[in-house]
C-alpha cells in the first residue's frame, strides 16, 4: 500500500511539472506577438521587463532615424523586407530557476494572405523571459539587449542618460 501510495505521488509530481512547462511555452507563444519587428509597439511595453523595453525604445524611438537604419539588423528581429509576417513555433522551454527561462522558438516567414514564403527558411531564436510580479515578461531576444546596450553607448550622453 505506501508504494502504492509512493508511486502515484510521484506521479503527480511528474504531471505537475510537465503542466509548468506547457503553461510557459504557451506564455512564450503569446509573447511571441509582441517582439519588435521593424517598430517597438507601445503595447508592448507590459509584455517586457522594464529595462528591455527602455533599451529598445531607446533604440527605436530616441536614436536618429539614419543612426538606427545603419543598424538595420536591430529593426528587423525576426523579418525582412518584402510584405511577410512572422509564423511563431515555440519548439521548447527551458526553466532556468523560478524567475528565469528561455524558449526556443522557430520562425518561418508567410505572406499576408497566409501562404509560405518558399524562398524562407525556418529561423531558430532564443526568447529569454523573466518572472516579475507574479508574470513571464520577455527579458531579452537572441541577445539583442547586449547588442542595443553597446550601440547606446557609442551615441551622444543625451541620449544614454534617457535608460
Amino acid at each position: 500500500m505506501k508504494k502504492i501510495f509512493i508511486m502515484l505521488a510521484v506521479a503527480l509530481l511528474m504531471a505537475g511539472c510537465g503542466n509548468g512547462e506547457q503553461q510557459l511555452k504557451e506564455r512564450a507563444a503569446e509573447l511571441c506577438k509582441y517582439i519588435p519587428d521593424h517598430e517597438l509597439r507601445e503595447e508592448s511595453r507590459e509584455y517586457m521587463t522594464e529595462d528591455f523595453y527602455n533599451v529598445l525604445d531607446t533604440m527605436f524611438n530616441l536614436l536618429p532615424e539614419f543612426e538606427a537604419m545603419d543598424h538595420e539588423w536591430l529593426y528587423y528581429f525576426v523579418t525582412g523586407n518584402g510584405g511577410t509576417i512572422a509564423d511563431f513555433e515555440v519548439t521548447s522551454v527551458e526553466q532556468q530557476d523560478k524567475t528565469h527561462a528561455v524558449a526556443t522558438i522557430c520562425v518561418r516567414q508567410k505572406w499576408e494572405d497566409g501562404s509560405f514564403d518558399p524562398s524562407s527558411d525556418i529561423e531558430e531564436h532564443r526568447l529569454y523571459m523573466e518572472k516579475v510580479d507574479g508574470r513571464w515578461l520577455i527579458s531579452d531576444f537572441d541577445e539583442h539587449k547586449a547588442d542595443c546596450i553597446r550601440h547606446i553607448a557609442i551615441n551622444p550622453r543625451d541620449i544614454r542618460q534617457t535608460l
